[in-house]
């Protein structure tokens, strides 16, 4: 018995002190993480409690969709009026504020607008879009692509990926504004596309880090989207070819798209963060209805059903998944949630599973959650951090611009939706 108790203690002595090490460790992280965040600045504080604390507090106040549109939209206005060249700001930096415009999600943001104009009827929104627009065709380079990264940071490395997602805006500018300079941006834009894509159909020259990459298709969609815009047929041809890649890479059991990740290691483990799954799989689908392809729109179906088959499992959606779809890490991609609401939003729309909308309603609903609605600081009211909490892996304690935007999107989507629905 003696033995058996010296035993026990000797146990209970090297777990508290395994235990102290780790929190030691804890404790050190929370502290660098909290000097990083810079709590003595206005509103920086009440965000980071919010983090750990009264996350039903929006839901009490009784916010509606409307109520965090607006607010959205607001941090939106806040992002492009930080910048004096008509851009909008990449995010906002617990550590420095503001940072410089974003070629890249500018370009994505201009439908954005030119829908908030039409929705909230404010004009203001059109004139911001055209404001972004002046600032992209001053950036495009003489071979017809756009620069990576920020201004601050680049304005002279072409881009496959972020010239793919301003095409977006340009392509949308054009056909909607009948403007000869963005229709002649759009179509050097995507003849750059083209030329720089390999024979296998995937993108490799000047992509990041040298790594093809699934969430590609986010890139293809544009091209595609170019294609039948304008009837550019080179256009829609690169756009399939790159399809079938990304549909080569897919699970047919579990619906996995390998290679979604951003680095070389995701590609090795099998896994991914829900922004770039989300961007494999929005991609394949709009590949998939914009070329007539019903496969892909069936590929597309797969993953996304079994996403939220893991929402519904574990409540909320893990920010980082694997190829099992499993958790890789706890903390939320709040872009991610935002796209996949939108990709199941779609998909009831082409295939009229409610089981999508309600799903794509839970996924809403976490973001609106997290988004804090009355900080006194316009950089972080209204706006949707990268992580929930924020100091998860995904965009460490900053709030992206591209967030707002596809949550905003989904609102707008959701409204639609639901509209329809309650219309008969």
């Amino acid at each position: 018995m003696k033995m058996q108790h010296d035993f026990n203690r000797a146990g209970d002595r090297a777990k508290p002190m395994s235990t102290m090490g780790s929190l030691a460790r804890d404790t050190k992280r929370a502290i660098g993480n909290m000097l990083h965040a810079r709590l003595m600045q206005p509103g920086h504080r009440q965000f980071y409690l919010a983090q750990v604390a009264d996350h039903g507090r929006n839901a009490a106040m009784g916010y509606s969709d409307e109520d965090h549109l607006r607010a959205a939209a607001d941090w939106l206005r806040a992002a492009q009026d930080s910048q004096s060249d008509g851009g909008f700001s990449g995010r906002y930096k617990l550590d420095k504020g503001w940072t410089s415009s974003y070629p890249e999600t500018t370009g994505y943001l201009i439908p954005t607008c030119l829908a908030l104009a039409e929705r909230l009827s404010e004009p203001e929104w059109g004139e911001r879009a055209a404001r972004a627009m002046e600032f992209l065709l001053g950036l495009q380079l003489e071979n017809g692509a756009f620069p990576g990264g920020e201004v601050a940071e680049n304005t002279v490395e072409p881009s496959p990926f972020n010239t793919a997602q301003i095409l977006n805006g340009l392509n949308i500018w054009a056909a909607e504004k009948k403007d000869a300079d963005a229709r002649s941006a759009a179509e050097r834009a995507a003849a750059w596309l083209v030329s720089v894509q390999d024979d296998d159909g995937a993108f490799r020259q000047h992509f990041y880090l040298n790594q093809p990459s699934a969430y590609a298709a986010h890139l293809s969609c544009w091209l595609a989207e170019y294609g039948v815009l304008f009837d550019d047929k080179a256009a829609r041809k690169a756009a399939e070819k790159h399809l079938d890649w990304v549909l080569a890479l897919q699970d047919k059991d579990t619906g996995f798209f390998a290679r979604s990740g951003f680095y070389g290691a995701d590609h090795d483990n099998g896994t991914a963060v829900t922004h770039t799954i989300a961007y494999t799989i929005w991609g394949v689908l709009l590949n998939g209805l914009l070329l007539g392809r019903e496969d892909a729109v069936d590929a597309a179906e797969l993953a996304a059903a079994k996403i939220m088959e893991r929402m519904e499992i574990l409540k909320f959606l893990p920010g980082r998944l694997n190829s099992r779809w499993r958790i890789d890490e706890r903390a939320q991609c709040l872009t991610g949630n935002a796209q996949m609401a939108l990709i199941w939003l779609r998909l009831y729309d082409e295939r009229g599973d409610l089981r999508f909308v309600n799903a794509a309603c839970r996924a809403i609903d976490l973001v609106k959650q997290a988004q804090p609605m009355d900080n006194p600081n316009p950089g972080l009211r209204g706006g949707v951090a990268g992580s929930f909490p924020v100091w998860g892996g995904y965009i460490f304690h900053a709030v992206p611009n591209w967030a707002a935007k596809f949550f905003i999107d989904a609102l707008m989507h959701k409204e639609r939706v639901l509209t329809a629905l309650e219309n008969g």
